[in-house]
């Protein structure tokens, strides 16, 4: 089972980058050539500010770059600890660090969705269209949860070293 989530985390963090070069692209295309985003944008709604919502799309696509940042570092720190539970050692102070590493990074993702959350709110009130975003409690949680989890582990560690010098 460790074998095949190595794997599949390796393979979802090539994705995460190959999702950023190709929203980079579309970033570098539409500052290129932006005349043809605020035709097709004048074309489908007349009374929208193009240029406004342009700026909003162009500020979308720069989040993709901190979030891809984070994808990155939380699917590094899964591997690592999957590679030490795989060489039996779980409950390690390194991974209790990853754990809160993780959770850091997690937390980052949240305040750049909140910060998505009000350019689609702003997108909607410009276009008159919806743009979808919702809050996501169950993400907030696992913040709290990877915090606490690394705690755990932080005492598993110590619990660990205890016995080790016992023995």
């Amino acid at each position: 089972m460790l074998r095949w989530s190595r794997r599949l985390l390796m393979g979802l963090n090539i994705l995460n980058w190959v999702f950023l070069a190709l929203f980079m692209i579309a970033l570098v295309a539409i500052s290129l050539r932006p005349d043809l985003v605020l035709d097709a944008i004048a074309g489908a709604k007349p009374a929208i500010d193009g240029g406004y919502m342009l700026d909003l799309f162009r500020i979308t696509l720069l989040l993709c770059i901190p979030i891809a940042i984070a994808a990155h570092a939380i699917f590094t720190r899964l591997i690592a600890m999957i590679d030490a539970t795989k060489a039996g050692a779980a409950f390690t102070i390194g991974n209790a660090r990853r754990l809160r590493t993780i959770g850091w990074w997690l937390l980052a993702t949240q305040v750049i969705d909140a910060a998505y959350g009000w350019l689609s709110f702003e997108m909607s009130r410009v276009s008159g269209e919806v743009f979808g975003w919702q809050p996501s409690l169950t993400a907030w949680l696992a913040v709290l949860l990877l915090f606490i989890l690394a705690r755990i582990f932080e005492q598993g560690a110590a619990m660990r070293e205890e016995l080790e010098q016992t023995i």
